[in-house]
């Protein structure tokens, strides 16, 4: 079995654009996922890799929150 290869927050924003996906981050530090014209086979599996990871979502948000202050990630 092939250990599975650590979660990368950049990575899979830089995924979610790529499938025409986008992302903002609100007040209160809530993560908007933008993905109604995103192909369901490809949204599916990218999704599976933050559901039930509270731990990946929140890297996704610093990830954001990071860009947005102008820090490279």
């Amino acid at each position: 079995m092939t250990p599975a290869r650590p979660f990368c927050p950049t990575a899979w924003l830089h995924n979610l654009v790529q499938i025409g996906g986008g992302y903002a981050l609100a007040s209160g530090r809530k993560l908007w996922l933008v993905v109604q014209d995103c192909p369901a086979d490809e949204l599916t599996p990218l999704m599976a890799q933050i559901v039930g990871h509270p731990d990946r979502a929140e890297a996704v948000r610093m990830t954001i929150e990071r860009r947005q202050n102008g820090e490279s990630c």
